[in-house]
């Protein structure tokens, strides 16, 4: 029973650790990554991403609008981390849109808000900017343009009220659940599953 208990724990903290672990890409500094452990609220935690997107997006804008252009690996660079942070936005919305249990109405507002903001942002910067249309960067700016066009079509799915939770299959009366491929189990190798009580 012991051992039970303790490998039901681990597996629900794998369970909630995963979607921060995906998140904790290169690109977000020490202080961002703290952030983004402190903020389990998933309306919140899509806030912030998005806010991180805002951050990135504003840093290729003054840097392609300065008298003296970065290198061009350097706005790849800065254009990359602004769609690791839509694509983390992404990722919260369709994790807890996959689990359930949850409202997500504020941040499918403000992912529409910013989502469309941000798609008028980059058309502006790749008018402006004739590097924007080299054959090195378009690319990144076409790649930075669909991933807001996916993240508003899942914001699309986001219902006004509580998502329901997701139900887990359960064992039928008297039998034990047998473990998906690769998901551990409390029985041992040589084990043999119980036979059904009868009535």
């Amino acid at each position: 029973m012991r051992c039970a208990c303790l490998l039901l724990t681990c597996l629900a903290a794998l369970l909630f650790a995963a979607p921060v672990a995906a998140q904790q890409s290169d690109y977000l500094t020490p202080e961002e990554v703290e952030k983004v452990r402190d903020t389990q609220e998933p309306n919140q935690r899509a806030q912030l991403f998005l806010l991180f997107a805002h951050q990135r997006l504003e840093v290729l804008e003054k840097a392609m609008g300065a008298p003296e252009l970065p290198r061009l690996f350097v706005l790849k660079d800065m254009l990359n981390d602004f769609i690791r942070a839509v694509d983390d936005t992404a990722e919260v919305l369709e994790w807890n849109l996959e689990m359930g249990g949850v409202e997500l109405r504020k941040g499918r507002e403000e992912v529409n808000k910013k989502g469309k903001e941000f798609l008028e942002r980059l058309e502006q910067l790749q008018q402006s900017h004739e590097i924007a249309q080299s054959e090195d960067l378009r690319y990144d700016f076409e790649d930075a343009t669909i991933a807001l066009e996916d993240l508003l079509e899942i914001a699309k799915r986001v219902p006004d009220g509580l998502i329901p939770a997701k139900e887990f299959p359960e064992a039928a009366a008297g039998e034990e659940a047998e473990p998906e491929a690769g998901k551990p189990t409390l029985r041992r190798r040589d084990d043999k599953p119980k036979p059904p009580k009868k009535d």
